[in-house]
């Protein structure tokens, strides 16, 4: 009878060996032996699908860096830290439409930036504050592609953009600086991409809107 009980714990242990801990490889091919053998299911002998690639071209560019501004840039996708809110904004060059949507003084504030009924483009960006509202408008109101300037009136006051690329490339700037004053305070941000005034001018309504609001 002892002798039998030790055959017995032998081979129970060696059972335990057998069925041990394995690696997520040493799953996948004795499931993939399995699976052509018709014993389980093909699709448990699949890993877990690995995350997609980005698209080429589609990466994150670079860095927004600036004035109480920390973002990144994806596409024509911006998002990140800007002056105490948090901000994602998109240009959508197809509709020429920019769009924000921010995080600040406990609202989601969202607006849009586009060609109105009375051609000009801009628009404005709204949040509560107490029982009243708190009103930021932001419309282009003149640029210049030769001296790289671009004036953007937010509220009442004419703020002129001045760009100061890295360099040109195509008719775009790379790795563009803009400079401007707001409220008698400058303001400046970088953003490590190539674009174009018309990106520049989209940005900045996204960037220097919800700077200022």
């Amino acid at each position: 009878m002892k002798r039998t009980i030790i055959v017995l714990c032998g081979l129970a242990c060696c059972v335990m060996a057998v069925s041990g801990p394995v690696s997520a490889q040493e799953k996948f091919e004795k499931n993939g032996v399995l699976a052509a053998a018709g014993l389980v299911p093909a699709a448990a002998a699949q890993l877990p699908p690995a995350y997609r690639p980005v698209e080429p071209g589609q990466d994150l560019i670079g860095n927004v860096s600036g004035t109480n501004i920390t973002m990144k840039a994806y596409d024509h996708a911006v998002a990140g830290a800007v002056n105490g809110g948090l901000v994602w904004g998109f240009f959508d060059e197809a509709a020429g439409v920019s769009r924000l949507t921010m995080r600040k003084y406990s609202q989601t504030i969202s607006a849009e930036f586009k060609r109105q009924e009375d051609k000009s483009l801009g628009g404005v960006i709204t949040s509560t504050d107490g029982s009243t509202q708190r009103v930021t408008s932001v419309f282009l109101a003149g640029a210049d592609a030769v001296k790289r300037t671009f004036n953007l009136r937010i509220n009442e006051e004419v703020v002129t953009v001045t760009v100061t690329p890295e360099s040109m490339a195509g008719g775009h700037f790379v790795n563009p600086t803009y400079s401007a004053v707001i409220g008698g305070k400058p303001v400046s941000y970088r953003i490590e991409v190539e674009g174009c005034l018309g990106y520049s001018i989209q940005m900045g309504m996204i960037i220097l809107g919800s700077y200022t609001h």
